[in-house]
């Protein structure tokens, strides 16, 4: 019996996170964004988040969302 060799690409692994920190947004002035930007989809996203935006007194962070934290 004759075999046929397979063609197709192998699956690649899959990838993991980057090494390169993330870029320190927080000094953007959400609200001045939102007000001046013509991007439909930046403007659309900035108007979200000030509507879910939390309060100082409702903001929290809990322990388990520090990123030492090994989810098991």
């Amino acid at each position: 019996m004759a075999t046929t060799p397979r063609t197709e690409r192998a699956a690649a692994a899959p990838s993991g996170p980057s090494a390169e920190p993330l870029p320190d947004f927080a000094g953007v002035d959400v609200p001045l964004l939102a007000a001046r930007t013509d991007h439909a989809v930046l403007g659309e996203v900035a108007t979200l988040l000030l509507r879910n935006w939390p309060t100082g007194d409702e903001a929290v962070a809990y322990y388990e969302d520090g990123p030492g934290k090994l989810l098991r």
